[in-house]
């Protein structure tokens, strides 16, 4: 017997070997000095440090042609050497990973990380690097993309001059000038080194983030190190099949052929056997277990594990008659033996012997024969007896009991194959209205009753039970009521009855619509009251029966608001008042204002002619049937109104002196409390009965104005009060200047009547101290110095035709 098996396998931890390998390079970021001098003259500008003692760094051959130097490692950075290839980052930036003890030399780093650009899983590393001033030491970590790290060892990194083995040398060194540079070290240093680092065999399938180098501080403190490229041997996984043929009873006849692939080759194989085999495939094997180690060119170990079973030359053949039965159906086994003789038959499951057995099993069931050849090995063969499924009639009915009219869902739920028949047994008489096979199926029945609708599968010759399940089909109620009034106004109450019918438990389901029950329970009857208009509705529920009444709204009349402004409330008569609607809710009104009017106008104006008091009443009304009315008790208040009239002393028309120009007015109105005189000069009063002189003469219009509380006014008008010049002027013969509010000045009343006379001061020496025009009166000063007391001789000069006043003043203090 063969068997074959394909695995795809992960290599277990052990000791590297070294084999020649195609090393590739790994793109890398990470570096931190340019040591390279790739362009121009000047190696200090196209670079970024010298990496040794004496001032020297690597320049390639482009600029060594330019130059006209010898040595220069490749333009490219291509760098091969049998199967290895490495690839430093481009010359015109960083390039090497410059490294020394505890980064103590300029420039360089205590240690680096180098990240690959695209992490990658790989069998095999290597560095490209090379050491100055002396050999240098670095640990090597592997930091994987799932957050683990591994310890690569650590790595003895050569001095760049005459170190072994090299895989590049004789490069020639460059010192790190502006202009001039020259090379040494040629024709055979420096030499650039292959340092392989293992990735533990575990880990080789992970996929590597970076790698990580800690310089390792040795003798020379000014030693460093330089790594410029990484390569790897990508990792491939080993693979194999194998074959098993299986041992002849009484003999050692078994082998295993493994057939591998992937991995480092070349693989080395190892059989547990005696004497061990070194071979893909392992022969001359007996029965049992075998195991082979597979070891790849990276010393990873990968086991393989498998059985050798003892074979007989005698077979055995069972069978099944029928192969297929339903549940507690019985089936017959049997079996034969070719190529020897067969002994001591038994059966499994059971405990069944000989060649010949009865089953009848619950499920399907793989039946086991057994039996010894002529050596005593044992023999087997199976047979399977299908167990054919027996269908399952269930179903569910949606809903079980329903009203009249309304239909069912029945929807299976049992087990059957799709091949399956159904027999509903024509669902106890009810109407099919959709539905085929195992449904579901839509069915409606005629009339209420209680309805057992059957089912019975049939599959592949295996019948169910039949599964009976009831159906009750009920009658349904009639929702139905009536409502007294409708519409209402807010807050008023309605009745509703009502006049369908039901039988059984049937319970109502009442919705208001938000109008507020006052008594009333069950079917009612119901008294509701409605603050706002509401939908009726009625549900009569009668098991599952379900009746829904047609909905009545009641109406519900927003109760009217009124309200009213005035543009007055006090008046005198005659006056008109309007009078402004400010009711809400309403679309008709009817005004009270007094005096027996009556109006139905929104926004009444009226006329009131007669002083008094009046009290305003509006009802305002909506839809004809609600209605609010609002009384403003002595509203509207009104006065008489005012009558100007006044007397005077001396009257109209009569020619008065200006020194004696002082009117008397006697105050005659009716109905007023506050007056305003204008007594035609530009002078006015608030007084009820003022006098007023006049301070020029003329002829003058007086008017009063009469108002009373409410601010109505009346006027009155009298002319003319004439003022004439005095035909005689008053002139006093002393004064007394002296500050004390008495005669201080020395003042002629009657000039005032008359502006353009002149008056003329002398002092005893005829000198003239005082001139004025008009009315002026003298204060008793010269140009603002005081005079003093005596006697002065004034001459007054009235008009051309009139004789002038002369005569003495005296002057006191």
């Amino acid at each position: 017997m063969k068997r074959i098996f394909t695995l795809l396998l992960f290599i277990h931890t052990g000791t590297q070997l070294l084999y020649a390998q195609n090393y590739t390079p790994v793109p890398v970021t990470g570096f931190n000095a340019d040591i390279v001098a790739e362009a121009g003259t000047n190696a200090v500008a196209v670079t970024s440090t010298v990496i040794d003692g004496s001032n020297h760094i690597l320049h390639t051959q482009a600029f060594a042609a330019t130059n006209f130097i010898g040595g220069g490692i490749i333009n490219s950075g291509t760098f091969v050497s049998g199967t290895r290839t490495y690839q430093m980052n481009p010359y015109t930036g960083p390039n090497a990973l410059y490294l020394s003890a505890g980064g103590n030399v300029a420039n360089s780093l205590p240690a680096g990380t180098l990240t690959l650009a695209t992490p990658g899983s790989f069998s095999k590393l290597s560095i490209l690097a090379f050491g100055t001033e002396n050999n240098s030491t670095v640990t090597v970590t592997l930091n994987y993309t799932d957050g683990t790290s591994a310890n690569a060892g650590n790595l003895q990194i050569k001095d760049w001059f005459f170190g072994t083995p090299f895989i590049f040398s004789g490069m020639g060194r460059l010192t790190r000038t502006t202009a001039s540079p020259t090379v040494d070290g040629l024709p055979s240093n420096p030499r650039m080194y292959a340092f392989d680092f293992n990735i533990p065999c575990a880990d080789q399938a992970k996929q590597i983030r970076s790698v990580s180098f800690l310089y390792v501080q040795g003798p020379n403190i000014s030693s460093r190190a330089l790594i410029m490229a990484l390569s790897g041997v990508s990792y491939t996984p080993l693979t194999y099949t194998h074959t098993v043929t299986d041992a002849i009873c009484g003999g050692a006849s078994g082998s295993i052929a493994v057939t591998a692939a992937g991995g480092t080759p070349p693989l080395n194989y190892s059989w547990n056997t005696t004497p061990v085999q070194t071979t893909p495939t392992a022969t001359g094997l007996g029965a049992g277990f075998y195991t082979l180690s597979i070891r790849d060119a990276n010393n990873c170990i990968t086991t393989i594990t498998d059985t050798v079973e003892m074979s007989s030359l005698v077979s055995l053949t069972a069978a099944a008659n029928p192969t297929k039965i339903c549940a507690g159906e019985t089936a017959t086994l049997s079996v034969t033996a070719t190529g020897g003789t067969a002994t001591n038959y038994s059966w499994t499951p059971g405990a069944g012997t000989g060649s010949t057995v009865s089953v009848s099993p619950a499920d399907t069931t793989a039946y086991i024969v057994s039996a010894q050849d002529a050596f005593g090995c044992l023999i087997k063969d199976t047979v399977e007896v299908d167990v054919k499924p027996t269908p399952v009639a269930d179903f569910s009915v949606l809903p079980d009991v329903v009203c009249l009219g309304s239909g069912n869902t029945l929807t299976f739920t049992g087990t059957a194959g799709t091949a399956a028949t159904y027999d509903w047994h024509n669902f106890s008489g009810a109407t099919m209205q959709s539905g085929t096979g195992a449904g579901p199926y839509d069915i409606r029945f005629d009339a209420a009753g209680v309805y057992p609708v059957r089912l019975q599968v049939t599959e592949d010759g295996c019948v169910s039970d039949i599964v009976t399940h009831d159906i009750n089909v009920a009658r349904p109620p009639i929702a139905g009521f009536t409502v007294s009034k409708t519409p209402v106004c807010a807050g008023e109450s309605t009745t509703i009855n009502f006049n369908g019918n039901y039988t059984g438990n049937a319970t109502p389901v009442w919705d208001w619509g938000g109008g507020v029950v006052q008594n009333g329970s069950g079917f009612g009857p119901y008294t509701v009251t409605y603050q706002q208009s509401g939908t009726i509705q009625l549900i009569v529920r009668d098991n599952v029966c379900t009746d829904t009444a047609n909905p009545v709204t009641v109406t519900a009349i927003p109760i009217p608001v009124a309200d009213f402004t005035t543009d007055l409330t006090t008046g005198c008569a005659p006056v008109d008042i309007s009078f402004t609607n400010r009711s809400q809710l309403a679309d008709s009104y009817e005004w009270s204002l007094e005096n027996g009017y009556n109006t139905n106008d929104t926004d009444p104006v009226y006329s009131y002619n007669t002083p008094g008091t009046y009290t305003i009443t509006l009802t305002a009304t909506a839809q004809g049937q609600c209605s609010t009315t609002v009384t403003r008790t002595a509203l509207i208040k009104i006065l008489a109104p005012p009558v100007a009239g006044f007397t005077a002393t001396p009257g109209e028309n009569v020619p008065v002196e200006f020194k004696n120009g002082n009117f008397v007015f006697n105050n005659i109105s009716q109905y007023a409390i506050d007056y305003n005189w204008d007594f035609g000069d530009g002078n006015t009063s608030d007084a009820a009965a003022p006098q007023h002189k006049y301070e020029l003469p003329g002829s003058y219009r007086v008017t009063l104005y009469a108002k009373n509380e409410i601010g109505c006014t009346d006027s009155v008008s009298h002319a003319w009060y004439i003022v004439t010049p005095d035909l005689v002027l008053e002139i006093p013969n002393a004064f007394s200047p002296n500050g004390d509010g008495i005669n201080d000045r020395w003042n002629i009343d009657g000039l005032k009547a008359r502006p353009s006379a002149t008056t003329e001061i002398y002092n005893r020496w005829g000198q003239i101290v005082f001139t004025g025009i008009g009315y002026a009166p003298w204060d008793g000063t010269r140009a603002g110095r005081l005079l003093p007391e005596g006697t002065y001789y004034y001459v007054i000069k009235t008009s051309a035709d009139e004789k002038p006043y002369t005569g003495w003043l005296a002057l006191l203090r």
